[in-house]
């Protein structure tokens, strides 16, 4: 298999087949008519890495203190953002995948959680209408911007639980 020709290679074909008729015919070769100079593009940089962490690397480090500081609270994620091939995709909406619910659940505390890196990261609309769609239902949902980010807010969501089962067992 043949690699397929550049335009400049197609250039510098036709320019050499008209050097060639040119010298046939006994006259120079109009200068229009040569193929422009090569341009030799600088290599690329190699991709460096950033210091901003990887939304992942964020959601992995807060799993694992969640499930440190409340062992007994279940909190799963929904991978529901991977790169998948189009069938794949297809296959897994038919069986209910839907884009923009959030990353994290926690379903005791009917809370949800939608990670996102520290920078440089937008909200989807189909994740502002998860959101929305969540709070109507009575649940709580917010946007993590990185694992610090999610643990202060949690902390906050947890001592505001605390103080309402304090309130609800001072009432019996």
């Amino acid at each position: 298999m043949t690699r397929k020709k550049s335009l400049q290679d197609q250039m510098e074909a036709y320019a050499g087949a008209m050097r060639g008729l040119c010298a046939l015919g006994g006259k120079p070769m109009p200068p229009e008519l040569e193929a422009p100079a090569r341009v030799v593009k600088p290599a690329r940089a190699a991709p460096t890495k950033s210091d901003i962490p990887l939304e992942h690397e964020e959601q992995c480090a807060f799993v694992k203190w969640f499930r440190k500081q409340y062992p007994g609270v279940l909190i799963f994620a929904v991978p529901n953002a991977a790169m998948r091939d189009y069938k794949l995709a297809a296959y897994l909406r038919s069986e209910g995948m839907f884009a923009g619910i959030p990353d994290l659940h926690i379903p005791e505390w009917l809370t949800v959680i939608e990670f996102k890196r520290q920078k440089g990261s937008s909200i989807s609309d189909e994740q502002y209408w998860c959101q929305a769609y969540y709070e109507r239902i009575g649940w709580r949902h917010f946007f993590a911007y990185g694992c610090e980010d999610a643990v202060a807010k949690l902390t906050i969501l947890s001592n505001v639980q605390s103080d309402r089962l304090a309130e609800d067992k001072g009432k019996e």
